[in-house]
């Protein structure tokens, strides 16, 4: 481009160790957590990104964008972990265990989730909110396909797989529950894994 001038509106270039687009995401992912969806601003996410506004603009049109985009990433980083845990050689009822362990000693995934697609669902698109949804259901798909598995292998006993992966996803809500003054009710991670596994293992088991 002559005289070196850049295009009207894209940002400067920075020396990153990471992509810019990564950089904005991971900021606004720790905004949205903190405050909520309603109080994080454009201006925010470029402070806490070390970049400009029109950095962050040139990447993300809008907030709504920005948070679909941060809640997709969320959901893919889960699914990864999740298919990692799963593909280690252990019986199944272990891994699950130290699966709930992972997910309990998280900081709420699924309320914030929650309350942020509550927040935002009055400024995302239909189309938004179905890609967020599907994001979410993607999450479990590695553990639908190792239950069937077991299924096959008769390491348990289920008639529905899907209703059993469900099924142990609400038990991890349950565990993560808070009480009114805000305080979890089952403090002792450890121990609330342990016991929501052994309770949800005992209906599986092969008789």
């Amino acid at each position: 481009m002559a005289g070196g001038r850049r295009p009207p509106g894209r940002p400067r270039l920075v020396d990153l160790a990471e992509p810019t687009e990564v950089v904005i995401l991971r900021a606004a992912a720790g905004l949205f957590m903190e405050h909520g969806y309603r109080g994080v601003t454009m201006d925010m996410v470029a402070d806490a990104a070390g970049l400009t506004k029109a950095a962050v603009y040139y990447h993300f049109h809008d907030k709504a964008s920005l948070v679909v985009a941060c809640m997709q990433r969320t959901f893919e980083g889960a699914r990864r972990a999740t298919e990692q845990l799963l593909a280690q050689d252990r019986p199944l009822v272990e891994r699950l265990e130290e699966m709930a362990r992972v997910v309990l000693g998280l900081p709420q995934p699924f309320v914030a989730f929650n309350i942020l697609m509550h927040e935002a669902q009055t400024e995302l698109s239909p189309e938004q909110v179905a890609t967020l949804r599907e994001a979410e259901a993607s999450v479990t798909v590695p553990l639908e396909d190792e239950v069937r598995r077991a299924l096959e292998q008769g390491e348990i006993d289920v008639d529905d797989p899907l209703l059993l992966v469900h099924s142990f996803v609400a038990a991890l809500r349950v565990g993560q529950s808070v009480g009114a003054d805000g305080h979890p009710l089952f403090p002792d991670r450890q121990r609330t894994a342990k016991v929501l596994v052994s309770l949800f293992w005992r209906g599986v088991g092969p008789a």
